[in-house]
């Protein structure tokens, strides 16, 4: 079992927390000497060990830490939700405004429905099978829009613009948004995220079964107004909310049955009350 992985005992986390965060972490002493040949670190995976939270984290299955890895996949989680907010909101700005617009608009749907894709490989999710299909819901979305934009002599907004029913192929995207935006919503408690929930759909539907051209504009205003909104305010919440509990992720990723009956074990022992007998 590697050393990050081993939980700690309650009595060893009270007399001696700094030995047991040294522990979690893998901290190694630095060298004495340092060789003038050796390659110079860069300065942003610097930085990023320079970031880790010492604080120790209590989680289900053992003690953890939020390390620079972690910092960075939340970083770039929302990273992607900025992008997938700006990028979708300048193509429904841009679709429209002659050749040129239209091709700055198909550029901007492109970037935001990559921001979406990269977010939801970086979320963090127990249930592995709901990531996977929000995934693959993307997937089929993103891809019938490369194939819109390739074929049909348009760009991708402006040609979902004009053919409602093309929603029921790009359509796929925006389901993959409204579960990121479910998640948000029943995770964290943020109103724009839950509001999300509602508006896309109604948003993808008012235009497949063409609703009036003032509710169809409308619904697009509020939903890219949240979309901003909801980038803005991920920034505000701290990285250890996105990262969620890392032992589970920890302890999902044990392969060996033996293995994870020696977490469980070790687990129960350390006074987790909270681990499941039955698991």
């Amino acid at each position: 079992m590697s050393t990050l992985a081993r939980p700690i005992p309650v009595r060893v986390r009270a007399r001696a927390r700094a030995s047991a965060s040294d522990e979690i972490i893998g901290r190694s002493s630095p060298p004495l000497f340092r060789s003038p040949f050796a390659p110079a670190e860069p300065f942003w995976t610097k930085r990023w060990k320079e970031s880790v939270d010492e604080r120790i984290k209590h989680g289900t299955y053992c003690d953890y830490v939020i390390d620079a890895r972690d910092r960075a996949e939340v970083f770039g989680y929302r990273l992607g939700v900025v992008a997938c907010a700006v990028g979708l909101v300048a193509s429904a700005v841009g679709s429209g405004r002659g050749a040129s617009g239209d091709a700055a608009a198909n550029v901007a749907w492109f970037v935001g429905g990559g921001g979406l894709g990269l977010s939801l490989w970086l979320i963090h999710m127990y249930v592995s099978e709901i990531r996977s299909a929000m995934r693959l819901m993307w997937g089929i979305g993103y891809g019938a829009s490369a194939l819109i934009a390739g074929t049909s002599g348009e760009s991708a907004p402006a040609y979902v613009l004009e053919h409602p029913s093309s929603m029921l192929a790009v359509g796929w995207m925006f389901a993959a948004l409204t579960g990121l935006a479910f998640k948000e919503g029943m995770c964290y408690g943020k109103p724009e995220a839950g509001a999300l929930f509602f508006a896309v759909p109604l948003m993808c539907l008012s235009h497949l079964f063409g609703a009036p051209e003032e509710f169809q504009s409308l619904s697009a205003t509020g939903v890219g107004v949240l979309l901003l909104i909801f980038a803005a305010r991920k920034f505000t919440q701290p990285v250890a909310d996105d990262v969620g509990d890392k032992s589970i992720f920890m302890f999902n990723a044990i392969e060996d049955p033996e293995e994870k009956e020696r977490w469980l074990v070790n687990a129960r022992a350390s006074g987790r009350a909270y681990v499941d007998e039955d698991v």
